[in-house]
């Protein structure tokens, strides 16, 4: 019997199939790494728009302005990226003290991503 060194074609393609498995898993993980990293940058900078328009209407309203209460939209850009929020109000039980919550989305008729909600109250 002659004795041969090396590896057949069988136990290659096995090798090679059990590579080629072990590197899709990583691959799929790593696409969802990436993906979920993009979600969570948008949430930060939408959290970011809506503190800068929350903050925006305490000032206001610490300068004496009230916020009215019908609903208002806009647009800013962050990042090099148009954010798209809506600010409703709403009428408390008390006199001096309204409800302001502060939607942000990347599409005008997109998912909220950032939502704040605070109460303001005239001095």
């Amino acid at each position: 019997m002659v004795k041969r060194n090396g590896f057949t074609l069988v136990e290659v393609m096995v090798a090679l199939s059990i590579f080629a498995l072990g590197a899709l898993a990583a691959l799929t993980v790593a696409t969802q790494h990436l993906n979920s990293t993009q979600i969570l940058e948008n949430r930060y900078y939408a959290q970011l728009v809506a503190g800068n328009q929350l903050a925006a209407i305490v000032a206001e309203t610490a300068e004496g302005r009230w916020p009215p209460r019908n609903n208002q939209r806009g647009e800013v850009n962050l990042a090099g990226l148009p954010w798209y929020w809506e600010t409703q109000v709403v009428e408390t039980v008390t006199e001096d003290l309204r409800e302001v919550t502060i939607r942000v989305r990347r599409e005008e008729q997109g998912q909220v991503l950032a939502e704040l909600s605070t109460f303001v109250g005239r001095r």
